[in-house]
């Protein structure tokens, strides 16, 4: 299935993008140009990942060159990204994961309205 963001600013991850180093799933680090990110994982049939596009994408947009946002369709099987959910750990959709600037994948433990988002992101974004 087709992704869902044509923004430029929210960067579509595909499998191809990821490693696993000691065992651990991770970005690889020329993606996080040395910035956090949060990674949405979607699914593009979701009525509630379509209704967070636009939020997401306001994130990518005023955030650019300090946080970076992420997006990753687990329904794109050219790209074969459904191999990825196991090592996700994917139990519904949207979910959100941490991403260190390292490009070190973590648990993204907030809320899921815009505040706590806004709030996360204001407290990991680059000083730069």
């Amino acid at each position: 299935m087709e992704n869902i963001y044509n923004n430029d600013n929210v960067k579509e991850l595909i499998k191809d993008d990821f490693e696993i180093k000691n065992k651990k799933l991770k970005l690889k680090e020329d993606y996080t140009k040395d910035l956090n990110g949060l990674l949405i994982i979607y699914a593009p049939w979701c009525t509630h990942c379509i209704l967070s596009k636009e939020m997401w994408e306001n994130f990518a947009n005023m955030f650019m060159y300090k946080f970076n946002i992420y997006a990753y369709n687990t329904y794109n099987y050219d790209d074969k990204n459904q191999d990825l959910l196991l090592d996700f750990n994917i139990k519904y959709y949207p979910s959100y994961k941490f991403i260190k600037a390292n490009g070190e994948i973590k648990e993204y433990k907030g809320g899921n309205t815009e505040d706590e988002f806004l709030k996360f992101i204001m407290k990991h974004k680059s000083t730069k």
